[in-house]
């Protein structure tokens, strides 16, 4: 269970047990680099300020001219669906199709620019580009967000939303709705945007274009008359997609002579120019010079660069309400750019947008340098790090085995995974990850620990502070909702797999003849590490998996010590259900002993929860003899 988190967890485990045991440390350099993006070509020149003189492509871009785009002429959209449904595919070939791009054979994954999503193949990161395209006659300026499709940035699309009035739900003819199609339905669905549903990959040999149209019409309650058939792969379709986009989605509902009123809704930070604020003007006007406050921090900056991405940064003179773009202020600090903050001019105060519901982490994990010496670089990479993703918590802590670090809130595993990899390629830093945990309460039994502790119930996101069973009335653990859609053959495998997770079913609904939607509460600790690749193996890779958070419920839980040689290791503290207490703790001994390096003398691994020992094993002495 635990030996399965991250890449490298067996060497990390090593790392962990071998600084209990007497400490070494080990430096790894990784190279890493950002991906290049593809050069853009030259633009229609209706929407360029007309020169006086003869000006370079620099000149001109820094003379793009956003009032010609009245707001009746343009439409803010994004694009959401389940994992590898060909989001970014569609993406390229709208870039493409509005001449955004140029139209090559290695166009592939241009909005994704993270080294981390082109190895992967996935999207982490939402990303801005804005279109510009002629349809009768008229000359719209169309802003796109490609969001990603995994449940663990959830978080990056609710957010980017927020700058929508649309959404292409884009679902694959071949496998059709997935988990998370219905989770990103209702985000579109919860904040009142226009949705086209799209049917991609119509050019598989077994598509079915006919079905997935009744899935959408039964789930959605959508009719099938308003699905757009494409093949983003072939570009069959992608015009109508266009034409759609400007016919059913309304303009944004904003005012150009109020002040400014501007939200900030994603950030990057750029180590030469400083905090990087991709902004929705919802009213007034932004220029280069103005002076404008955070109505979070109430800090004053004079703006010194606005402009658009498509994708590339471009310079524009000014930005209009209904318009999206990029914003410079001169924020130095990682912590000035708020996400979900809004921006207004000195002097002209404006009530703030509401901005968005905080992310909660779903899993904790411990980080440490693997040298001291390098522990002020690390935090300034995380510093940065977070800034481009602010759904990550980070608390200080510190061990007696792996000195200072980090306690780190992410919203999954592959969350995590993904956060580890980015230090790794971009900021050249290795880490020692300790083992994923979820946050659990405690609710207090006595009047004098509700003083000591200033709140009758408490969080609890290291196992090592996990309070005795005396000082509580009793345990909580978070629970979620979660969501398995599986081709029926597979339902009583799944449901057995549930079962043994301490599930409980809360609906069961067939979406066609062969598919069915089952709903289930899950204790977050049985699904957060190997739930998923045990779902995936039992249906044949087709049943898919989504949830969300439903709170906490009461619970017997039980700190778990491991203990080398009769020494606890804070590190590896694990906190379980009394139930699954022997069995988790034989298999932790059992994989200590295949990862901890071989020793001069005899190791004694052991579980133990209090004074009692619940499972041991023994690593027996290296032998020098020949």
């Amino acid at each position: 269970m635990l030996a399965l988190v991250v890449p490298g967890a067996r060497r990390r485990w090593a790392w962990v047990a071998q600084a209990a045991l007497g400490g070494f440390r080990r430096r790894l350099s990784v190279a890493g680099g950002a991906s290049p993006c593809s050069p853009l070509p030259e633009k229609d020149p209706a929407f360029w300020v007309t020169p006086s003189r003869s000006y370079s492509a620099t000149d001109r871009t820094e003379r793009l001219d956003m009032s010609k785009f009245p707001v009746e002429n343009v439409r803010n959209f994004g694009i959401i669906a389940h994992v590898d449904h060909g989001k970014s595919t569609l993406a390229d070939r709208l870039l493409e199709m509005t001449g955004t791009i140029a139209k090559t054979d290695h166009n592939k994954q241009v909005l994704d620019k993270l080294q981390v999503e082109r190895e992967r193949g996935i999207t982490v990161k939402a990303q801005t580009a804005s279109l510009f395209y002629n349809y009768g006659g008229k000359l719209y300026l169309l802003n796109l967000i490609d969001t990603p499709g995994h449940v663990d940035f959830n978080y990056e699309v609710s957010r980017s939303l927020s700058a929508c009035q649309g959404v292409l739900l884009v679902i694959d003819a071949n496998e059709g709705i997935q988990a998370q199609t219905v989770a990103n339905f209702f985000l579109a669905f919860e904040a009142q945007l226009s949705i086209i549903p799209i049917i991609n990959k119509i050019d598989l040999k077994n598509a079915d274009p006919e079905r997935v149209e009744k899935q959408i019409e039964k789930m959605f309650d959508i009719p099938s008359d308003e699905c757009i058939k494409i093949s983003a792969k072939l570009g069959t379709n992608i015009e109508r997609v266009l034409q759609a986009v400007i016919e059913r989605i309304a303009p944004p509902k904003v005012s150009r002579e109020n002040p400014l009123k501007a939200l900030v809704f994603d950030s990057t930070f750029d180590q030469y120019r400083g905090v990087i604020a991709n902004v929705a003007l919802f009213d007034g006007v932004v220029s280069k010079g103005d002076k404008i406050v955070s109505a979070h921090k109430q800090k004053t900056y004079e703006v010194n660069e606005v402009g658009i991405l498509s994708p590339d940064e471009q310079q524009t003179q000014k930005l209009y309400a209904g318009q999206v773009g990029y914003l410079i202020a001169g924020m130095k600090d990682v912590t000035e750019a708020q996400i979900g903050d809004t921006l207004y001019l000195h002097k002209q105060p404006v009530e703030p947008l509401p901005g968005f519901k905080s992310a909660r982490p779903m899993v904790f994990a411990g980080m440490y340098p693997i040298d001291q010496s390098e522990y002020n670089n690390l935090k300034s990479a995380i510093e940065k790090l977070t800034l481009n993703d602010s759904s990550v918590t980070v608390h200080r802590d510190s061990s007696l085995a792996l000195g200072a670090g980090w306690r780190l809130g992410f919203l999954g595993l592959l969350h995590m995974e993904v956060f580890n990899q980015r230090l790794e390629q971009e900021y050249n830093a290795s880490v020692i990850l300790t083992t994923p945990t979820v946050p659990y309460k405690a609710v207090l039994s006595s009047a004098k620990l509700v003083k000591e502790y200033r709140e009758k119930e408490i969080t609890i996101i290291n196992p090592a502070q996990f309070p005795d069973k005396s000082k509580v009335t009793e345990y909580l653990e978070p629970v979620v909702l979660g969501t398995i859609i599986t081709p029926d053959e597979y339902t009583g495998k799944i449901m057995t797999l549930c079962l043994a997770r301490r599930a409980v079913q809360k609906n069961m609904v067939f979406i066609d003849q062969n598919r069915v939607m089952l709903e289930y509460l899950f204790p977050l600790n049985e699904i957060v590490v190997d739930f998923y690749d045990s779902l995936k193996s039992l249906s044949s890779g087709y049943a898919s998996f989504d949830y969300e958070d439903a709170g906490y419920q009461t619970a017997d839980l039980v700190k778990m010590d491991i203990l080398l040689n009769g020494n606890p290791v804070e590190e590896l503290v694990t906190i379980v259900h009394k139930e699954k207490a022997h069995p988790i703790g034989k298999r932790i001994c059992e994989r200590l002993k295949d990862t901890i390096p071989r020793q001069l003398f005899d190791i004694a691994i052991q579980a133990a929860i209090g004074s009692k020992i619940i499972a041991r094993e023994t690593m027996v002495e290296i032998s020098l003899e020949r």
